[in-house]
């Protein structure tokens, strides 16, 4: 058995359908939507990144030693994503020629540590997730903030970078 299934038997898993990507993602896939496993809180979510790195990503897989080199590690030194493409955007950086990159990623949440906190212990969200029985961390900074969920992985096997999104920011 899985991590996930032996934690079924034990616990009923918290689902979180309510997140913002997945519903956006409904209305316009419809039955499309339903090929993802929701039962284990699998979601569409975005990591934003250089085009360079993206294409890294796309063909060699995330690798979770690199995590945190280019940006903050408020949950810990983990993999970052997020519902609404605004804050992918936020960790998206420009190729020399302007260009900006977001991953859509079909991710596994699986069991989720859900934080509030606005400065929660990073080493003990890590060691939840890979000590413990959480599969990843949801950083519910919409809540405690008013700005957005993050989603913290520490396994790459969890994540599919599915879609390449390249794009150019127009401020008119």
């Amino acid at each position: 058995l899985t991590r996930l299934q032996e934690a079924d038997r034990e616990h009923n898993i918290e689902l979180y359908s309510d997140v913002m990507s997945m519903l956006a993602y409904k209305e316009v896939a419809g039955q499309k939507a339903d090929r993802l496993a929701h039962e284990a809180n699998e979601w569409y979510l975005f990591h934003g990144t250089s085009p360079e790195n993206a294409r890294k990503i796309m063909k060699d897989d995330f690798r979770v030693s690199l995590a945190g080199a280019n940006t903050g590690t408020l949950y810990g030194r983990g993999l970052y994503f997020a519902e609404s493409i605004t804050k992918a955007d936020e960790y998206a950086k420009p190729d020399a020629n302007g260009n900006y990159a977001v991953l859509l990623c079909r991710v596994v949440g699986g069991i989720v540590k859900y934080t509030d906190e606005v400065e929660p212990d990073p080493e003990e969200l890590v060691q939840s997730c890979i000590t413990g029985r959480f599969n990843c961390v949801l950083g519910d900074r919409k809540k405690c903030r008013g700005t957005f969920r993050e989603f913290v992985l520490f396994d790459s096997e969890d994540v599919y970078p599915e879609y390449l999104i390249e794009y150019t920011r127009d401020y008119e």
